[in-house]
């Protein structure tokens, strides 16, 4: 059986990858199920959604640390909440694996919200930044959280 770490490992990689792949499924969704016509209400709303989407990957950055507080704060209120007789190595991996999954979330909503914008008009490079940035504050968050994790089996 995988050790917690490793668990750990694997689930931020998927985690990971989730935003990018989100960015994916709406672009393939919206042409395939959008009218030609919003092209045309895309390209007229791009001088004005694109410099709001440029303060996503902004707040991606600016979530990596308060993810890293909410989820030693979660983990520690998440093991304290244990009954006593699961307040063991096995119950600490279990209170950080639900924090990190929690936490990780945090760089992660600012880039679906440039998704959004993206979907209504705005240019690609904030989005692809946001995306970059929410991918590297994920694999941050994981790898922080899995150093806290057993490494054995």
């Amino acid at each position: 059986m995988a050790s917690p770490r490793a668990k750990a490992y694997g689930i931020v990689g998927v985690v990971a990858v989730s935003t990018p792949v989100a960015l994916l499924l709406e672009t393939v969704l919206r042409q395939w199920m959008f009218p030609p016509e919003f092209d045309e209400v895309r390209a007229w709303l791009e001088p004005t959604v694109t410099p709001w989407v440029w303060l996503t990957p902004i707040a991606s950055a600016l979530a990596i640390p308060l993810g890293h507080a909410l989820q030693r704060w979660l983990a520690r209120r998440n093991f304290g909440q244990l009954p006593p007789h699961r307040r063991n190595p096995e119950g600490q991996a279990a209170a950080e694996m639900d924090a990190m999954l929690l936490a990780t979330s945090a760089p992660q909503v600012p880039a679906i919200v440039a998704t959004f914008g993206l979907m209504v008009g705005s240019r690609v490079e904030p989005v692809a930044a946001a995306m970059a940035v929410a991918t590297v504050g994920v694999l941050v968050l994981g790898v922080l959280a899995a150093r806290r994790l057993p490494a054995g089996a």
